[in-house]
Parts: C-alpha cells; sequence; structure tokens
C-alpha cells in the first residue's frame, strides 16, 4: 500500500511539472502571437499552429491511428471542440488587447473549474481550494491593471476562452482518463485542425504568403506550445485534479508578463510584481496540498 502510494505522489508531481511547463509554453506562445497578431489574420495563425502539431505527434508514432476506435472519438472530438473555441476566441482577443491582459482573463478557469466541478458534484470546495482560488484571483488582478488599459471586446473574448478551457478542463477529468494519451491527444489536435481549416476558408481564405511570414515562429508554437503541451496536459490529468490543473495553469499569466515586458515592451507596474507573488503562493499552496 505505501509503494502504491508513494508511485502515485511521484506521478502527481510529475503532472504538475508538466502542467507548470504547459503555462509556459503557453505564455511563450501568446507573446509570439501578439508579435505577429497584426500582419497574419488570427485563424492563419491557429490554423498553422494545429495543423504543425497534429503532423508532430503522429510522426511521434505513426501507429497512433491504427488505435483509434469509435469510443476514443466519441470522447475526443468534444474535447477537441471546446479546444477549439477556447484557442479561437482566445487568438482573436490578441488583435483588441495586451498580451498581459489577455493571459490573466484567460486564467479565470482558476475560479470556473472549481466552481463547474462544485455544481456537478453538488458540494461545496474544499478550504484549499478556495483559499487558493482567493489569492491566485488577487493576484491575477493586480498583474491585469498593470497596462493602464480599460475594458474591450478583447477582454470579453479572453473571458469567453477562458469559459470554453473551463469546460474542457472538467470534461477531460470526467471522461479522458481511460484513454491513451497520445490517442486522444492526436484526436484532439486533429479536431481543432479541421475546424480552424473550415473557419479560416470561410471568414479569411486561404492564403500560404501568410504562412511564409511566420514560418519558424508557427513551428515552435506548433509543435512545442501546442504538440508538446497538450500531450503533457492530457497525461497530466490522468493523476491530477481537475481544480489543481486550473490553479497551476495560473502559471501562464505570470510567466506572460515576464516575457511581455522582456519581448514585446509591455508596461508593468508595481503591482504587477505583487501580483506574481501572490500567484507563486497559491502555486505553492495547490503543490503541498495537492488540491
Amino acid at each position: 500500500m505505501e509503494l502504491n502510494t508513494s508511485i502515485l505522489e511521484k506521478k502527481k508531481f510529475r503532472a504538475y511539472l508538466e502542467i507548470l511547463g504547459t503555462s509556459l509554453a503557453w505564455a511563450l506562445s501568446a507573446v509570439l502571437l501578439k508579435m505577429y497578431i497584426e500582419q497574419v489574420p488570427p485563424y492563419h495563425l491557429l490554423t498553422g499552429r494545429f495543423v504543425i502539431a497534429t503532423i508532430f505527434i503522429f510522426a511521434m508514432r505513426p501507429n497512433t491511428v491504427k488505435a483509434i476506435n469509435k469510443e476514443n472519438l466519441k470522447v475526443g472530438i468534444p474535447l477537441g471542440f471546446f479546444i477549439f473555441l477556447a484557442y479561437a476566441s482566445g487568438i482573436v482577443c490578441l488583435k483588441y488587447t495586451t498580451a498581459s491582459k489577455s493571459s490573466f482573463l484567460v486564467s479565470l478557469s482558476v475560479l470556473f473549474v472549481p466552481l463547474i466541478e462544485s455544481f456537478m458534484r453538488r458540494k461545496l470546495p474544499s478550504k484549499w481550494i478556495f483559499v487558493s482560488v482567493i489569492i491566485s484571483i488577487l493576484g491575477l488582478r493586480l498583474i491585469s491593471g498593470m497596462d493602464g488599459t480599460g475594458y474591450n471586446i478583447g477582454d470579453t473574448l479572453a473571458i469567453l476562452s477562458s469559459v470554453f478551457y473551463s469546460i474542457y478542463i472538467v470534461l477531460m477529468d470526467r471522461t479522458g482518463k481511460d484513454i491513451e494519451e497520445m490517442i486522444l491527444t492526436l484526436i484532439q489536435l486533429g479536431v481543432v485542425s479541421i475546424c480552424g481549416t473550415i473557419v479560416l476558408l470561410f471568414y479569411e481564405g486561404l492564403n500560404f504568403q501568410y504562412f511564409k511570414i511566420i514560418l519558424i515562429p508557427i513551428f515552435v508554437i506548433g509543435i512545442l506550445c501546442t504538440g508538446m503541451s497538450t500531450l503533457f496536459q492530457t497525461r497530466a490529468q490522468k493523476v491530477a485534479s481537475s481544480e489543481s490543473v486550473g490553479i497551476l495553469l495560473l502559471g501562464e499569466p505570470l510567466f506572460t508578463t515576464i516575457l511581455a515586458f522582456i519581448v514585446l515592451k509591455e508596461t508593468i507596474l508595481i503591482s504587477g510584481f505583487i501580483g506574481g507573488i501572490l500567484i507563486l503562493l497559491s502555486l505553492v499552496i495547490a503543490i503541498i496540498k495537492k488540491v
């Protein structure tokens, strides 16, 4: 029994590290996308990253396709659709708001996930979820005000992205744990690629010149920030609770703020640094208390 407990704890610790790695990858993608969002239409960026991510995951294990069955598709297709809705809202919002502010609003999943879970389970969140959420929301609020801008349509889209991704996290926790991670990752990425292509053709029209502009960054975003990060999160949620995933993903706005300051020269006030410290505190609580 002790041996099994030790193994489970090691798996949880690895899961937490993978989720934090996902947060860092998302932060990098937010900054890179913000750099090119004025030159390249959003759905070209979205479709490009997911097509590359799909090809990358397929190349890692081509035989995965043969192992896909109807039950896998029943689970993977809805999950992929909610990922698409989340990313589609998230990338368009970058046209209207800053990278650091959008990352705050998208990360509101830390609040939505435990609320959705509590509603579905018909019980109150644990005290440590409550403490972590309060600390992290306060930290995120401080970070969001660092650029001094007001509320705009981009902020609304970022909040919608957060809602869609919260639903995805909860669904993954409830339906995706029994499916092999490579299979589920490939299905999800494939669904987003198909949805993105359809929307791209309908709203923007396919233009390969745009892909030439973003050739190198889109490969980085596709492989590291989409393919690997989706695989990491899919695997991590097999052992980590949906609440802990939501809280640990709070690392993204902190990482995004730092990268946005260095690369994009976005404004940062002292409140941002205080907010970052609070976010780190919420992450420590999430890991130590294993929410």
